[in-house]
C-alpha cells in the first residue's frame, strides 16, 4: 500500500517544530533529509513514530528519515511544492542552527537508528570520512539513471544469449537505451564534481568535454598520440578539483566586469593544459593498476580475497567511507567490460538478512520481531541501513555474524568469477537482473544462498542478549 504522504508530511512537521523550524530539505535514494534552525524543538521519538518511517538518524546538521526508496521522492517533493525550502548544501555553509541543549549520552536502543550512527560516524569522523561524503554527494544523484540503464543492460545481455539471439536489432536496441547514462557519464559526473568542490558546474562538465574530445587523437604531446577518455571518471574527478581550486582563487584576485570574462577562459585554458600533460596521464596510469590489481588479487587471491572483501564491507558501510568505492567500480567497467567487485561486496546484505533472519527466530522480544519483519524485504532488495542501525550493530553479535557469512558468500562469489555489467546502483536479489551472463547469474544466487545461510548459522551460534520487556 503506498505510504500516505500528508500524513507523513502532518506528522514529521509536528515532531520538528513546525514549518518555521525547517531550513532546508531534501532527499536521496532512501531517505527525506533536512536541516532546522532549532534543535531543542526537534523531538526524535515523534519522528521515529511517524507511520512508514522505517528509521531515524541524526548525521552532521541533518535529520535524515529512512523512507525507502519509492517514497523518498515524492515526500521531498510534497514538502516543496508546498514550502518550497532551501536546498540542502553538501558544502557550502547551513543556515545558522540554535544547538540543542547539551545531554547525557543514552545507552543505543534497537531498532533506534539515531543513536548508533551518530555515535558510529563521530568514533571514525575523519578527513578520509568526509572525502568519502563529498564522493558520494557526486555519484548519489546518478543513482537512478544507473539502476535503469544498468537493469535493462543486464537483462539484455542474458536475452542476447537466450531468447533474442537470433534478433539482433531487438538486442542492440535495447543496448542503445542501457547505455543512456553512460555515453554521457563523464559529463555528469563533472558537473556534479565541480559543483561539490565550490567551482562552476558547467566548467566542470567542459572539462569532461577536454578529457574525452574524439579529436585528442589526433593531437600529439611529448611525441605519443592522446587518448580521449584515458582515466575515465578518476581522471574527472581530479582535473574538477583542480579546476575548481584554479578558478576559486581567479574569483578572488580578478575585480570587475573583466572577471567574468577572465575567470573561465583562464580556468579552461590552463587546466585543460595540465589535465592532458599530467593529471589524465597519471589517472590512465592508476586506473590501469587498479584493474591489474583487482584482477590479479580475485584470479590469485580465489576464496580468501573474496572473504576478506565480502567479510570487510559491512564495517565500510558503518563507519560511511564504502562510497570511496563508487569511482572504482566504475573505473572497473571501464577498464574490464564487466565488474567482478561489486558482486562481491553485495555478499554483505545477503549475510546481515541471514544475521536477521536468526535473530527473528531466536527472540521472544515482539517489537525486535516486528522490527525485523519490516526491515528484511528491504534488506532482500539491498537496502541495508534498516537492519544495520536498527538490528544487527545494537545487537552486536549479529553485526559479527553478518560480516562472517558475507565472507563466505564472497569467498563463493569470487571463486566462480561472478560479474556484473553495471559498476554499482543495484544490489541484494535486483542485482540478478544486472549481471553479466547466464553463469554469473547462476553462481551469484549460490553466493548468496551461501552468504544467508552463514549468517544465520553464524549468528545462531553466537548468540546476543536478548533485549528484555520490549525495549
Amino acid at each position: 500500500m503506498p505510504a500516505d504522504l500528508k500524513r507523513m508530511y502532518e506528522g514529521i512537521l509536528a515532531a520538528c517544530g513546525g514549518v518555521d523550524n525547517i531550513a532546508t530539505l531534501g532527499c536521496c535514494m532512501t531517505r527525506l533529509r533536512f536541516t532546522v534552525k532549532d534543535e531543542a524543538l526537534v523531538h526524535p521519538d515523534a519522528l521515529r513514530q511517524v507511520k512508514d518511517v522505517a528509521g531515524y538518524f541524526y548525521s552532521g546538521s541533518q535529520h535524515q528519515l529512512i523512507v525507502g526508496p519509492s517514497t523518498a521522492g515524492k515526500l521531498a517533493a510534497y514538502f516543496n511544492e508546498r514550502h518550497a525550502f532551501a536546498p540542502l548544501s553538501a558544502t557550502g555553509a547551513e543556515p545558522f542552527i540554535v544547538p540543542a541543549p547539551e545531554q547525557k549520552p543514552t545507552e543505543p536502543a534497537v531498532g533506534d537508528v539515531k543513536e548508533n550512527k551518530t555515535a558510529v560516524r563521530k568514533k571514525y569522523s575523519s578527513r578520509l570520512s568526509r572525502a568519502c561524503a563529498v564522493i558520494g554527494n557526486i555519484f548519489l544523484p546518478l543513482i537512478p539513471a544507473y539502476i535503469g540503464c544498468g537493469l535493462l543492460l543486464g537483462i539484455n545481455n542474458i536475452l542476447s544469449k537466450t531468447l533474442l539471439a537470433g534478433d539482433p536489432n531487438t538486442t542492440a536496441l535495447l543496448g542503445v537505451f542501457g547505455n543512456g547514462i553512460f555515453f554521457y557519464l563523464s559529463a555528469i559526473v563533472g558537473y556534479n564534481a565541480n559543483k561539490e568542490f565550490g567551482g562552476t558546474p558547467a566548467l566542470g562538465a567542459a572539462f569532461a568535454g577536454i578529457l574525452n574530445m574524439p579529436a585528442l587523437a589526433n593531437v600529439t604531446l611529448f611525441g605519443a598520440p592522446l587518448v580521449p577518455g584515458k582515466g575515465g571518471v578518476i581522471a574527472v574527478l581530479l582535473v574538477c578539483w583542480a579546476g575548481s581550486w584554479l578558478e576559486k582563487r581567479l574569483r578572488a584576485h580578478i575585480k570587475g566586469s573583466a572577471e567574468m570574462f577572465l575567470t573561465p577562459t583562464l580556468t579552461i585554458l590552463v587546466v585543460g593544459l595540465v589535465s592532458l600533460a599530467l593529471i589524465q596521464p597519471l589517472a590512465g596510469w592508476l586506473s590501469d593498476v587498479l584493474a591489474v590489481l583487482t584482477q590479479n588479487a580475485l584470479k590469485h587471491g580465489g576464496l580468501l580475497a573474496g572473504a576478506l572483501l565480502g567479510g570487510t564491507f559491512l564495517p565500510l558501510v558503518m563507519m560511511g567511507i564504502h562510497q570511496s568505492l563508487v569511482p572504482i567500480h566504475q573505473q572497473l567497467v571501464d577498464a574490464l567490460g564487466a565488474n567482478p567487485l561489486f558482486p562481491i561486496l553485495c555478499m554483505a546484505g545477503a549475510g546481515q538478512v541471514g544475521a536477521s533472519l536468526a535473530v527473528l527466530f531466536k527472540t521472544r522480544n515482539e517489537k525486535l520481531k516486528t522490527i525485523v519483519k519490516n526491515a528484511l524485504p528491504v534488506g532482500l532488495l539491498g537496502i541495508g541501513e534498516p537492519l544495520i542501525y536498527g538490528v544487527t550493530l545494537p545487537l552486536f553479535k549479529p553485526f559479527i555474524g553478518a560480516c562472517l557469512g558475507a565472507a563466505v558468500g564472497g569467498a563463493v562469489v569470487a571463486a566462480f568469477h561472478v560479474t556484473s555489467a553495471i559498476p554499482f546502483g543495484v544490489s541484494g536479489v535486483v542485482l540478478f537482473l544486472a549481471l553479466s551472463n547466464l553463469h554469473s547469474v547462476i553462481f551469484y544466487g549460490v553466493g548468496f544462498l551461501a552468504a544467508m545461510a552463514a549468517g544465520f548459522a553464524f549468528t545462531w551460534q553466537l548468540g546476543f542478549d536478548d533485549p528484555q520487556d520490549n525495549a
